[in-house]
């Protein structure tokens, strides 16, 4: 029996995709360079194209089962903090709490929880826990998020600096949901991309080029001009072809119908990459070989493979950071590392592990042996912190 693909597995071979009308194929003669090069890129930038398509089918699968099974599950845990953030908070002044060190625990343990409340919510509301909030830390909640989001921007901007990048991080501000963090940051490292871009186009400038960098620009603008033509032409060309009006076979007039409609949704996209397969595919069938296609031709064409395959792998890079998978970031300050996770059933569980830990102890906290739970409470922080 076949193995069942997870959502959150990883393809191990590209999917198997349709091919053209197969006709008999005259004897193939050896391909030459641009040839063999041509046949690896189009091959290159459809794994690529594959492999996007998979990475975002992964990411939505998990996103939605962040929503239906992950989310409800930290409402739950944000809840639960402030209630025991509101249990605990008594005994900060309570005598039988003997010793600074296990005060200072509590201290610890309170102004930890009040973290990831903020962290949560992006903001903390309650009254009772916002003058907790001032007890702990000798100020106010709001005067310590503008103090703390003001340090975090002038510590991007310098640095920055040192790399000779002007960006206003003006936009990045106290309350920002991860949502709204995560499409800004998107947006300043799009300048700070744009800034690199144009000092090395005004580096190239004012550098005198090499005949080798002049090809080069020539067939850049080549490519440009052909990506515009070649895609009416190319869909002509293969539309005479696989047109099914023109197909007397049954069997055949079916499927060109199906090839018709692939090159006809590639034409409106103005996806020349599709084109360009259906294209290659055509040829090796109907001629064999690939000598339809010019070495001209061909360069032009193996330059604007390699363009769209890097933009892929650049897409594909980017891909878990867009915006619309914030929920599955894990990013502990604004300017700290971004950790991606899809961790499914296992994250459940340990998140329904911690309900049942926090429910348990807050249960404690509301019995006589409230106390003892308190001391409990402080000794396995301490613990934890030691290792």
């Amino acid at each position: 029996m076949a193995e069942q693909l997870s959502m959150f597995d990883v393809p191990s071979t590209e999917r198997e995709k349709d091919s053209i009308v197969r006709v008999p194929q005259a004897p193939k003669r050896p391909l030459t360079k641009a040839q063999q090069l041509f046949k690896k890129r189009v091959g290159r930038v459809e794994l690529l194209r594959t492999q996007l398509e998979f990475d975002t089918l992964r990411l939505d699968a998990g996103l939605a089962y962040f929503g239906e099974h992950i989310h409800p599950r930290l409402q739950r845990i944000t809840g639960l903090r402030k209630d025991l953030t509101r249990a605990l908070a008594p005994y900060l002044n309570d005598k039988r709490l003997k010793g600074n060190n296990r005060k200072k625990t509590l201290r610890k343990i309170l102004a930890d929880q009040l973290d990831q409340v903020i962290g949560a919510e992006g903001s903390l509301e309650d009254t009772e826990l916002l003058e907790l909030f001032e007890r702990i830390h000798k100020v106010s909640f709001e005067q310590a998020r503008t103090e703390d989001a003001e340090a975090a921007r002038l510590e991007m901007e310098s640095m920055l600096e040192d790399f000779g990048i002007e960006v206003d991080l003006s936009g990045f501000g106290p309350g920002m949901n991860q949502e709204s963090l995560a499409a800004r940051f998107e947006e300043v490292t799009g300048q700070i991309k744009d800034q690199f871009d144009q000092r090395r186009l005004r580096a190239s400038k004012n550098r005198r080029m090499s005949p080798k960098q002049i090809e080069k620009e020539r067939r850049l603008q080549m490519a440009e001009e052909l990506r515009k033509k070649s895609i009416a032409g190319v869909y002509r060309q293969l539309a005479r072809a696989l047109h099914p009006d023109l197909e007397p076979d049954a069997e055949l007039r079916q499927r060109k119908t199906v090839l018709m409609q692939e090159l006809t949704v590639a034409y409106r996209n103005n996806d020349l990459h599709t084109l360009l397969r259906l294209e290659i595919e055509w040829i090796e069938r109907e001629r064999g070989d690939l000598d339809r296609l010019s070495d001209e031709k061909l360069a032009v064409y193996n330059d604007v493979l390699k363009e769209q395959a890097d933009e892929l792998t650049a897409e594909i890079k980017a891909l878990p950071y867009h915006p619309r998978y914030a929920p599955l970031i894990v990013m502990e300050e604004p300017f700290g590392e971004i950790v991606l996770e899809i961790r499914g059933n296992a994250e459940a569980l340990e998140l329904d592990q911690l309900i049942a830990q926090m429910e348990q102890s807050l249960a404690c906290l509301r019995t006589d042996e409230a106390f003892k739970e308190v001391l409990a409470v402080v000794d396995e922080y301490r613990r934890m912190a030691r290792n």
